[in-house]
């Protein structure tokens, strides 16, 4: 049981770290970012309702709303997750951009103790200054070696700060007791502001020009990139503990690295491996915190 729960948290992290390439890859036939989200959002949104109404045994009632401001930021939050991290794999080495992605859970931290507020226990406040220490050197390297550009290390931070948004939702909004309904909502709300934003930008013409091929490669990243992972997670979650889980997907940090390098032929920088052992070590301290803090 514990074994094939790492399994499924592993292969969750294997999926994720592809989606730097892959999105490389649809750059060469001319697809933007706002295109790709809205299908990535609009096709996923698709099939997990699909599935629901078709498992449902009774009528869904939800038991929270939509309106809910801290819903309607996670929901922005995950839009804004996936456009920050785009925008960062297009300027920045994939290595890098998932090292600054991975202070996410820094930013998790200092929102609970915004949300809940409690002081910061000893091992919070270490693993933050790890994750600083960790940004810092991967910056620092991308530097030296010619490869900064600050507009991909800053949406990459965006990104990161965004996808702390859905999480605190998960934790503190209307909906954290129904973790795939939330999953489902939030999917659903952040297609629609997709699809505005594409119809604001007057981009909603570029879906009739896709290529076939690319076609493929963005039905990867709706389904294998964002539904299939996350059912790996869910189902690891039901094996073994939180903790576990996410010790076990800080993988996505090396598979990303390895998906990058097999896929496109880059290198990581050397301050990025050294950045993301700092940060990962950062995570994996907040793993040991038991405490709550104090009010």
């Amino acid at each position: 049981m514990y074994l094939s729960g790492l399994a499924f948290a592993i292969g969750a992290a294997l999926l994720w770290g592809t989606a730097g390439p892959i999105l490389r890859i649809i750059g060469t036939y001319g697809v933007d970012i706002l295109t790709v989200n809205l299908i990535r959002y609009g096709g996923a949104s698709i099939v997990l309702w699909i599935v629901t109404f078709t498992a449902a045994r009774r009528r869904e009632k939800p038991s929270w709303s939509w309106k809910n401001a801290l819903f309607i930021l996670g929901s922005a939050g995950m839009l804004t997750s996936s456009l920050g991290l785009n925008v960062a794999f297009l300027r920045i080495s994939v290595g890098l951009a998932m090292v600054l992605y991975y202070t996410a859970p820094c930013w998790v931290m200092l929102g609970t103790w915004f949300f809940s507020r409690r002081i910061a226990t000893p091992y919070q406040i270490v693993a933050f200054l790890l994750a600083i220490a960790g940004v810092w050197k991967a910056v620092g390297g991308a530097r030296i070696s010619g490869s900064f550009d600050l507009t991909g290390v800053a949406a990459a931070l965006t990104g990161a700060v965004g996808y702390a948004f859905y999480v605190l939702n998960g934790h503190f909004g209307p909906g954290r007791g129904d973790s795939f309904g939330l999953f489902r909502r939030t999917f659903f709300a952040a297609a629609i502001m997709m699809l505005l934003l594409n119809i604001f930008t007057a981009n909603i013409g570029a879906l009739f020009s896709i290529p076939a091929r690319a076609w493929l490669l963005l039905l990867y990243l709706a389904i294998f990139n964002s539904l299939v992972p996350y059912g790996f997670f869910l189902m690891a979650l039901r094996r073994i503990s939180g903790n576990a889980a996410a010790i076990a997907t800080m993988s996505e940090v090396p598979f990303s690295m390895a998906s990058a390098f097999l896929m496109l032929g880059e290198r990581p920088e050397v301050g990025a491996v050294i950045g993301g052992a700092l940060v990962l070590l950062g995570v994996g301290v907040m793993t040991f915190d038991k405490g709550e803090g104090s009010r």
